[in-house]
């Protein structure tokens, strides 16, 4: 081996003594260091130092273990290794260190894993025992996510609206307002939809109502040509007036007919004849009444005349 690559290695080697040993003889530096890097976002190296903390200083201190598990178990919630900051979390309790966070801590674990009930349920009774401070406000806005996501709005909306107005220096305090933004908007957006649903059932059922309507009125109206046939076929003890208002009562008739196939095929055309089409239901019935009402006049004229004759 040439000797400037011998002189290049022992320089690494001593180099590399003095940190080994330095990282067993301070975990104090290493729990600094890794609270550090939790600060600057870097969860994944914050959680390898303090578990390299947790691991010097399991037996020789616990308190500093602790408190390195501690800040490792927020690292892997940040970081997204939920099920791990879960388990840490769950070791400190047992240990009955940091007992008062780590009801807060274990409710956004929840949260982040889906598990919104009991997220809920655990941050709702931390919120209801922890003295007004920044938790307190937090463990109210985590609650209203809870919430959010089970799809409770007014629930969630009155745990936002909570720290809104307790507690407007929470670092909270814009989350919330804009996730009360977004529930109304939300509400909006389903009254929209309702008010959608409604008309759209509503215009099938007015076109179903139209369409049997129409189909009674062309009944009725055949009903009434057969009648008038009828009466006009046996109508020879008619005076000349009443055989004119039987023609005329025909010629109304065709003229509805013609205009009713006409409002069909093209409703703008109806302008060129000179029959009104009934345009409404309204008008409709009117129609329908006084044909129905002629045409009974005229068949009890002719019922009187045959009962004359059969006298």
């Amino acid at each position: 081996m040439p000797q400037k690559t011998v002189r290049y290695l022992l320089f690494f080697t001593v180099l590399a003594l003095p940190l080994a040993a330095q990282s067993r003889a301070e975990p104090e530096e290493l729990v600094k260091t890794g609270i550090s890097l939790f600060g600057e976002g870097k969860f994944a190296e914050a959680a390898t130092v303090l578990n390299l903390a947790v691991q010097d200083t399991a037996a020789a201190n616990r308190a500093l273990g602790a408190e390195a598990l501690y800040w490792k178990a927020l690292a892997e919630l940040s970081g997204g290794e939920y099920e791990k900051s879960l388990a840490d979390l769950d070791l400190l309790a047992k240990g009955s260190y940091r007992t008062e966070e780590i009801p807060y801590q274990r409710g956004r674990c929840y949260y982040y894993m889906g598990r919104y009930e009991e997220g809920f349920a655990i941050l709702a009774r931390y919120a209801e025992a922890e003295k007004d401070g920044p938790r307190k406000a937090a463990a109210h806005y985590w609650a209203g996510e809870c919430l959010l996501s089970l799809g409770q709005l007014d629930k969630a909306a009155d745990a936002f609206s909570l720290v809104v107005e307790r507690y407007p220096a929470s670092v909270k305090f814009e989350a919330a307002k804009y996730r009360l933004d977004l529930i109304n908007q939300k509400k909006v957006e389903a009254e929209l939809l309702a008010i959608l649903k409604w008309s759209h059932e509503e215009s099938l059922r007015t076109l179903e109502e139209y369409r049997r309507r129409e189909k009674t009125y062309d009944e009725a109206i055949r009903a009434y040509q057969a009648r008038l046939g009828e009466m006009i076929e046996g109508g020879e003890g008619l005076s000349a007036e009443e055989r004119g208002r039987v023609t005329a009562l025909e010629t109304d008739l065709l003229e509805a007919n013609a205009a009713l196939e006409l409002m069909r095929q093209n409703p703008a055309a109806l302008g060129d004849t000179g029959f009104s089409a009934p345009k409404t239901d309204a008008d409709r019935t009117i129609l329908l009444l006084e044909l129905k009402a002629a045409a009974l006049e005229l068949s009890n004229t002719l019922n009187k005349r045959l009962n004359g004759e059969k006298q």
